[in-house]
């Protein structure tokens, strides 16, 4: 009895060698089509997946949207105009030049650390800091030296969150 239990247990090992081996030659040719399609195709393809997905098109839909007017003010490393520590931004990375803080209400609405930003006219930057809770609807650009920050002053821009 034993030994025709044994010869089941090994026929059955085979066959699932046999399936596995052929689940992988069926893999490999699949990836041996994609190889040779140009990328052109690939990404058409991609694209047409994603434009044809109803769920990704209400999930987009559902987002909010990134595109908004703010309030744009330059800041520096003065102690006057930062806490305790003015080169360590809320980030806990240093302050430099091409990085911005955001007001609280933008950064609930997921403009955070790290993300960024395009500033219509100025450029891109990227979140690193956080302004004072008294701030709605505001962005800070970084600027090294007090005198640029003074020319710079209050602008009304629009600003959008980038998806890179």
């Amino acid at each position: 009895m034993t030994r025709h239990l044994s010869i089941a247990v090994l026929l059955a090992l085979a066959a699932a060698l046999v399936c596995s081996l052929a689940a992988l030659a069926a893999q490999a040719s699949e990836l041996r089509a994609l190889k040779c399609s140009t990328g052109t195709e690939y990404r058409a393809e991609v694209t047409r997946m994603i434009v044809t997905d109803q769920e990704y098109l209400r999930r987009l839909e559902a987002q909010t949207r990134p595109v908004a007017m703010v309030t744009v003010t330059a800041y520096n490393a003065d102690p006057a105009q930062t806490d305790s520590d003015p080169d360590i931004a809320a980030s806990m990375r240093h302050v430099r030049p091409g990085t911005i803080a955001v007001s609280r209400d933008l950064f609930d609405k997921g403009w955070v650390f790290g993300r960024k930003v395009r500033i219509e006219g100025i450029g891109i930057f990227e979140i690193n800091d956080l302004m004072a809770a008294r701030h709605d609807n505001s962005v800070d650009i970084f600027i090294g030296s007090n005198q640029q920050c003074l020319a710079f002053g209050k602008r009304h821009i629009r600003a959008a969150l980038l998806n890179i």
